[in-house]
């Protein structure tokens, strides 16, 4: 569970996953933690997959289980996830259609403030072909 760390800022609870590869063998750490913190009790809540350049179907899937459980609450979730390199698993899953998603901490921290209009990531095939594409030209450079 050294990987991942809870903090509040303002009146959110940030759990901050803190590996590159966030995988099978991660996902249950990530939901104990949560659970051993009393985090699903919270109303508001962001997962901080800042450090993160890899999430697998798993971990996906543990973020929509997650996301089940917080709405059960009337709680709200949010992800932060700048730096993903691969968001095809994302794009299949939906993860952007039913978690609203930020390329910062701190915009997601911004979202939940009243009247807030912080841009948000969606994941479409339009977005992903010019994700690919950045990314193609950044490694010829």
């Amino acid at each position: 569970m050294d990987n991942f760390s809870i903090s509040t800022i303002d009146d959110i609870a940030v759990v901050k996953v803190d590996i590159a590869a966030a995988t099978l063998r991660d996902s249950q750490g990530l939901w104990d933690k949560m659970a051993a913190d009393s985090i699903f009790d919270q109303p508001k809540i962001i997962i901080d997959l800042t450090p993160c350049t890899f999430i697998d179907s798993t971990f996906i899937g543990m973020i929509v289980k997650i996301f089940k459980k917080v709405s059960e609450k009337n709680s709200f979730l949010k992800l932060a996830f700048p730096q993903i390199t691969d968001l095809e698993s994302f794009r299949v899953i939906g993860i952007t259609k039913i978690v609203e998603c930020f390329n910062s901490l701190e915009n997601a921290i911004e979202s939940f403030k009243p009247g807030a209009s912080t841009p948000k990531i969606t994941i479409d095939q339009k977005s992903l072909y010019h994700t690919i594409a950045d990314t193609k030209k950044q490694e010829k450079k």
